[in-house]
């Protein structure tokens, strides 16, 4: 047996030197063959990478298959989005009432305070219920998480804390439990270190997290009192049921969709009609990015595919070459299988080079792909080359040299040694010109189609980012916090009214104002709404924001009727109502349509709240997204509003050290964070788009530069080959310029085949993409005109070369040859 495994082993060892040999003779050939499939295998390697960690890999719970999110939607409030969360108190009659779940948990996040050093330090923090980790099955890495009995009024007060925060303010010291912790007002014990890949809740892990929190740091328990438990104005951000082994989805939503009817009567009747909403946690996360992620692992195969095409047709066209070789292997006794074996051990050594140096630019690019990260990819930053991505390279390599191999394997095996002898070659070349054809004509067909995509997601990218924005992109704003110093919301009020008055008479600022949510922060503070004259249902709600004077100015909203509000609008006391409000063209079109709104009087918040007069209309704000339509709007004047607008015509830099200046000299313990311009607000928003726009348009140019590498070397090889035939030509009168055209059209004959099945492709693909655009149609004419268009330019260009070779050739030469 042993000898059988030698004589195995000896001859793979003969193959492998002879093709060491061959690739020596033909270096260009085997440079360009590798870097080929090292591009294929990169990028491939590169979004699996991504595709692994955002969707293979498994959440950091236990058995996060049996997570649900727990919603309680209120189809009688308009406006008002499926996810809303339930109060606390709902949450605590779930327990008690459900048998589909071993435990329900809610979290409320929030930002926490931490005193301590030169300066507080604000960062990502959550209450929880006692069972919140237990329901999760998250384990700390140091200590224990928090309880059952820590959720209790009166206990010692207990925090878990981060790995990263365990690290950056602790030194990841081992003592660190059992110290304290100064949080806000109160002062907690650390009786925990969670892991450094359990972070939860992120911004993107559930619908209308509160946006500016990017991550949880910090966990305490929210003991509630005996009133916090009946209150249903307390809500939650999010509650999580464990689903009980053998309970299905359907059972468990069967059953909440009887309680949740049997809590309305502790609501108020204006507040009734709450439902249940049931989501697996896995969909929720991950569900928004599938099909980008899809999208982009489908392209990266496409071009894996063209790579592989491209060396298959190079590999043929080598065999053609030599043919003589073959032919006398097999007058000297190889076998058809032996002459297989040897092309094949001559593709996968190319695919093995190209796999090792593709996992090479893969890691490359993935660092590449990091500073583009949109923020909103649940786990983007975990992507990494990691074993399971290794061993997808591995298979990748093996599977694209037995692909590309397979046809000059058996175009080899094929071999007549009488016909190759009395042709002198000639027939073999014939023979695989139709395989090496075809694969052009696939080749055009797969960068046409990713072409017409990248293209769809271009124009798309292009109408989000050209569209009127309702303010002005320059606008510098921030976020003052307000320290740790205990205010009442008189003294909030008032603190908040003089760091706008400050800021207004700084140098440099033209304007300054303040809101309580800026655009495009992904979060809406919807209220009751009535409208006089209007049919009003009880159920009416509106977007409302809270300005301070010159918000509006700053933001440059287009006032369109009637006049801005003024500090003068804004009452002396935080508890009385303003007189005046200001409304958005979208709320006029819909509530005073055929009537000047200017005048007219509305009511916000409740039934028992006075009538205000609608002092102006102006231009409409995307204030959720840049994708989504404007929402009717009302701005009432407050002193609340803690997001400054400041409008000026100096560098960001030098006002934003002002506005420091100014409010340490205001509060020490004030200090302004979160600073950008609405131009890197939209940027951000927009992140996401621009990630899967960018990575497309760079797969689809990668996919046509190889067809046009593969288009380029095969007539360049037909030329060579065909130099007998030219040479006759040309002796028999054609003149050169007959030649070039000749080879153009025999290059763009197959490009023009390419193109229409990739045209037939994409109008038949292009539509599972429809919801990733935005002001384009899937068959967007224009799109379909410029695709064909830009690959024929392309295409001639590539073709010209080879086109020019052959009118060098020597008519007495080639025929002389012949």
């Amino acid at each position: 047996m042993l000898w059988r495994y030698s004589f195995v082993f000896h001859n793979l060892s003969a193959d492998a030197r002879h093709a060491v040999r061959m690739f020596r003779k033909s270096p260009g050939f085997a440079l360009v063959a590798i870097a080929a499939i090292s591009l294929g295998i990169g990028v491939t390697t590169t979004v699996f990478s991504l595709f692994e960690a955002v969707l293979l890999h498994s959440l950091p719970f236990g058995d996060p298959g049996r997570l649900v999110y727990m919603w309680t939607p209120n189809p009688h409030m308009e406006g008002v989005p499926l996810e809303m969360s339930p109060p606390f108190a709902d949450v605590l009659s779930w327990r008690q009432m459900s048998r589909s779940f071993t435990a329900i948990t809610a979290v409320k996040q929030e930002f926490f305070t931490l005193a301590g050093g030169d300066a507080a330090t604000r960062v990502g923090g959550a209450r929880v219920l006692g069972n919140f980790f237990q329901t999760l099955q998250a384990a700390a890495q140091l200590g224990r998480t928090i309880g059952p009995s820590d959720d209790r009024p009166g206990q010692e007060p207990v925090a878990v804390i981060s790995d990263a925060l365990w690290r950056s303010r602790f030194g990841a010291a081992a003592d660190v439990l059992g110290k304290a912790i100064a949080i806000d007002r109160g002062t907690f014990r650390i009786v925990g270190v969670m892991p450094a890949e359990f972070s939860f809740p992120h911004d993107n892990d559930y619908p209308y997290a509160v946006a500016d929190l990017k991550r949880t740091d910090i966990w305490i328990p929210v003991a509630l009192s005996p009133k916090q438990e009946l209150d249903r104005n307390f809500g939650t951000d999010a509650a999580i049921g464990r689903l009980r082994p053998g309970v299905t989805m359907r059972q468990a939503q069967g059953e909440m969709s009887l309680i949740q009817p049997r809590l309305d009567p502790f609501y108020p009747p204006d507040l009734r009609g709450f439902q249940s909403l049931l989501v697996p946690a896995i969909d929720t996360t991950v569900g928004p990015v599938r099909p980008l992620l899809r999208l982009l692992m489908a392209a990266v195969c496409l071009v894996l595919l063209i790579a592989c095409a491209n060396t298959a047709g190079l590999l043929m066209a080598r065999a053609a070459l030599r043919v003589h070789e073959l032919g006398v292997r097999t007058a000297l006794g190889a076998n058809r299988a032996r002459l297989v074996r040897q092309m094949l051990t001559e593709s996968l050594m190319l695919s093995s080079v190209g796999g090792a140096l593709g996992v090479l630019l893969g890691w490359a690019a993935l660092h590449a792909v990091a500073k583009l990260n949109p923020g909103d990819i649940p786990r983007f930053e975990e992507a990494s080359v990691n074993l399971p991505v290794l061993l997808f390279a591995l298979g990748i390599s093996a599977s694209t040299g037995l692909i590309f191999g397979m046809l000059p394997a058996l175009a080899a095996a094929r071999v007549n040694v009488s016909e190759l002898l009395r042709q002198g070659g000639r027939g073999i070349a014939r023979s695989s010109a139709r395989a090496r054809h075809a694969l052009i004509v696939v080749e055009v067909a797969l960068a046409v189609l990713l072409l017409a995509g990248a293209g769809l997601l271009l124009r798309s990218y292009r109408n989000v980012m050209g569209q009127d924005r309702g303010f002005a992109s320059s606008t510098l704003t921030m976020r003052v916090e307000e320290g740790l110093q205990p205010r009442t919301q008189q003294q909030t009020a008032d603190l908040l009214r003089t760091v706008v008055g400050r800021v207004r008479a700084l140098r440099g600022v033209q304007v300054a104002g303040a809101i309580t949510n800026l655009p495009l922060a992904h979060n809406e503070s919807m209220t009751f709404l009535e409208v006089d004259g209007y049919p009003n249902r009880p159920t009416q709600l509106v977007n409302a924001a809270d300005i301070s004077g010159e918000y509006l100015q700053a933001m440059q909203i287009r006032l369109l009727a009637g006049r801005y509000l003024h500090d003068r609008d804004i009452p002396d006391r935080f508890d009385a109502a303003p007189q005046s409000v200001v409304v958005s063209a979208s709320f006029a079109r819909l509530y005073f349509a055929g009537r000047d709104p200017v005048g007219t009087r509305i009511r916000i918040g409740s039934q028992q709240a006075p009538w205000k007069i609608v002092a102006g209309v102006v231009a409409d704000v995307h204030h959720t997204s840049m994708e989504k339509e404007p929402q009717p709007t009302v701005y009432s004047p407050s002193w609340f509003g803690n997001k400054l607008a400041i409008r000026t015509a100096l560098p960001p830099s030098t006002i934003v050290a002002s506005v420091r200046e100014t409010l340490r000299a205001i509060d020490a313990g004030i200090t302004p964070v979160d600073i950008q311009t609405m131009e890197q607000r939209v940027s951000e928003s927009t992140s996401r788009r621009r990630f899967q726009t960018a990575l497309l348009v760079a797969f689809a140019v990668l996919a046509v530069s190889l067809a046009l590498v593969g288009l380029y070397g095969l007539l360049s090889y037909s030329v060579n080959q065909r130099a007998p035939e030219i040479g006759v030509r040309m002796a028999l009168g054609a003149t050169r310029p007959k030649v070039l055209c000749m080879v153009v059209r025999w290059g763009l004959t197959l490009t023009a085949a390419g193109l229409a099945f990739g045209l037939a492709s994409a109008f038949a693909v292009t539509r599972f993409t429809a919801s990733m655009l935005y002001g384009v149609s899937a068959t967007d004419p224009e799109t379909f005109v410029m695709v064909p268009a830009l690959i024929m330019v392309v295409a001639a260009a590539a073709c010209f070369a080879p086109a020019w070779k052959a009118t060098r050739i020597d008519p007495v030469a080639a025929l002389r040859e012949q």
